[in-house]
């Protein structure tokens, strides 16, 4: 059966589906789908002039730690074994705005691993905002709490530990950028470098 990863319904449908055995995985996946629509929302409102994305949004969400299923699992990479097996699904789009979630471009550079263009649009910005503030098992808690865990989990000297560290000042930009969005602080700015 083939998934059309733009539809809310069936794109959430696959992941409940593929994460079964990954309760805490799942959860974390869920909250910031729901997070990230939310806030896709709000930003919409207080930003009559933005597109309205919360559908492409909670489904970026849904779909940003599919590379660690199995059946999309080749490089070992969550982010770019995601985007290639979205890519071969027929959604690149999607895919070139999950590949660059959180501290994927960090990661890939330490491990030598060419990482395609990604956008770095309001969409892929949300995405980031809330996996950086969701722990495995759908806890919501700050930045700071939610890269103390991530150490704590992988290590500091591991690839992961290092990659976070790497990506802190990019991270802390988007996150100050989507906070402006959401309080009404700002236009939308592109969390870049």
């Amino acid at each position: 059966m083939s998934v059309n990863y733009l539809d809310p319904k069936e794109a959430e449908r696959f992941i409940r589906d593929a994460f079964v055995d990954q309760p805490d995985r799942l959860r974390h996946i869920l909250v910031i789908a729901e997070r990230a629509r939310q806030s896709a929302r709000d930003i919409a409102a207080r930003h009559p002039r933005l597109p309205a994305q919360e559908e492409t949004v909670y489904c970026a969400a849904l779909v940003h730690d599919i590379g660690y299923l199995e059946v999309a699992r080749r490089t070992g990479f969550h982010p770019l074994d995601g985007y290639d097996f979205l890519c071969a699904q027929g959604a690149e789009a999607l895919a070139r705005r999950i590949v660059g979630h959180s501290s994927s471009p960090e990661e890939a550079r330490l491990l030598g691993l060419p990482l395609p263009d990604y956008d770095e649009d309001l969409v892929a910005q949300l995405v980031t905002y809330w996996d950086m503030q969701v722990k495995q098992g759908g806890e919501v808690v700050g930045y700071e709490a939610r890269y103390r865990d991530i150490l704590r989990r992988y290590g500091e000297a591991s690839v992961v530990g290092r990659a976070n560290r790497l990506a802190r000042p990019r991270i802390r930009r988007i996150l100050a950028a989507v906070e402006r969005l959401l309080t009404g602080a700002g236009e939308a700015g592109d969390g870049k470098d």
